[in-house]
């Protein structure tokens, strides 16, 4: 069975999780329900009328499910790596407001919200998260397991290292590098490289920390 014809499972069950699920609501894809990593974050059975699971209790082989991120939480990364190596496989959820130019890839595991754009000749990796209204322009390059937040603008030409996270409306300007693992600020304003785990905030943005991995 091709992997959009299987039952979807959505990694977390949080408020972003929901909006993973009306997006694939109204693709019409059939979701199945939720999967937190441990019986710990497993606050309620149900959440949005479907049922949550832990990573331990799935009641389905890996070829009868497919799994999309619904966390925005760069450390995602733990939860996917665990249920990839027992077999389950990703795929691509897209609001159908977005917009993705065919000569850009989108790796799988990704979701993109209500209203992104992605444009010519971006390669947007595996398990990136593009909250609502993300304008990612061309010739970008985003790292497995980024989130870019929403209503963030990357321009051109722009590479997002992996499990790197682009606050609420930050803008970063064409042709600069953000490492891996960096934090972009909510509405900073990025001018110039960003190294590897740092966080930088503010217009024009400067150094805040360092030693950050995500969020």
């Amino acid at each position: 069975m091709e992997p959009q014809q299987r039952p979807l499972l959505i990694l977390g069950a949080g408020t972003f999780a929901t909006e993973v699920l009306e997006a694939a609501e109204l693709t019409s894809r059939r979701v199945s329900g939720f999967v937190v990593s441990n019986a710990a974050l497993r606050t309620a059975d149900s959440h949005q009328g479907h049922p949550v699971y832990t990573a331990d209790d799935l009641p389905w082989s890996p070829d009868e499910v497919v799994l999309v991120g619904g966390m925005i939480s760069t450390r995602r990364h733990g939860l996917v790596e665990m249920l990839t190596s027992r077999g389950f496989t990703f795929d691509v959820v897209r609001h159908p407001t977005s917009i993705v130019s065919p000569r850009a890839t989108v790796g799988a595991g990704t979701m993109i919200g209500a209203g992104a754009i992605v444009s010519a000749n971006s390669r947007i990796g595996e398990h990136v998260i593009l909250n609502r209204g993300a304008n990612v322009a061309h010739d970008v390059e985003v790292g497995g397991f980024a989130t870019v937040g929403p209503g963030a603008v990357i321009a051109g030409a722009v590479l997002v290292g992996a499990r790197a996270w682009i606050g609420v409306g930050a803008v970063i300007r064409d042709h600069v590098t953000i490492g891996e693992g960096a934090v972009i600020g909510a509405g900073a304003v990025v001018l110039k490289p960003v190294r590897p785990h740092t966080m930088v905030t503010g217009s024009p943005a400067v150094v805040i920390r360092e030693r950050v991995d995500g969020m």
